[in-house]
């Protein structure tokens, strides 16, 4: 992953890396909300207001991805685990730790803090939106995209598959009770696999419909 990932910064000593594949999502984002998403629902605005929204609203999507990688590699850095690095790529990021957690409840805690981030910013936003409502409404349609989206960030995160992050919650709670990461991490994995094969079964059934 290094090799295709460019340093943009480093946050407390933690690289910050953006993956290739980030900048073709990037744009797909900011091209489907500036010729979609937003002429759809403000019909009044110009072209470049819907460009500069959309660029806007991209930006501060990717920002909340690292915010949430960030909380991940804040309490690991708090728990005196190293952190590698934090990658942003085309499917969201990753805070890569250079060895693994000692403890369940380390892990527990550390696999949360990027759902729990990211409902904080969906919050955030929300307020945003409801602001805007009065306000302005630039404020409102972007607070209203970025609340919704945090918020799927976040459940989809806690689905518990590993190694999202509510596999990991799992694994740590497995962990607890078995007393052995390798046979949680087993258990955590055939879960995560069930829930994939849903997700087919279920992507199956809509085509067929």
């Amino acid at each position: 992953m290094l090799k295709n990932s460019i340093t943009v910064g480093r946050i407390l000593g933690i690289p910050i890396r953006i993956h290739n594949s980030w900048f073709l999502i990037f744009a797909l984002v900011t091209w489907s909300l500036a010729s979609q998403y937003f002429p759809q629902r403000h019909t009044d605005w110009t072209l470049p207001q819907y460009w500069l929204m959309g660029l806007s609203t991209s930006l501060l999507l990717f920002g909340s991805v690292l915010l949430h990688e960030l909380a991940h590699a804040l309490v690991a850095y708090s728990r005196g685990l190293p952190i590698h690095d934090i990658v942003l790529f085309i499917f969201g990021g990753v805070a890569e730790l250079t060895e693994e957690p000692e403890e369940p409840r380390v892990e527990f805690t550390m696999a949360l803090a990027g759902p729990l981030t990211s409902v904080g910013l969906a919050l955030f936003f929300a307020i945003l939106w409801v602001i805007g409502l009065r306000y302005n409404t630039y404020l409102a349609a972007l607070g209203v995209y970025l609340a919704a989206t945090n918020l799927s960030l976040a459940l989809f995160n806690l689905i518990p598959g590993f190694p999202l992050d509510g596999g990991r919650v799992l694994r740590s709670i497995l962990w607890a009770r078995m007393g052995d990461i390798h046979r949680a991490t087993r258990w955590a994995t055939g879960v995560g696999q069930v829930v994939a094969y849903l997700f087919i079964g279920v992507g199956v059934l809509r085509v067929d419909r």
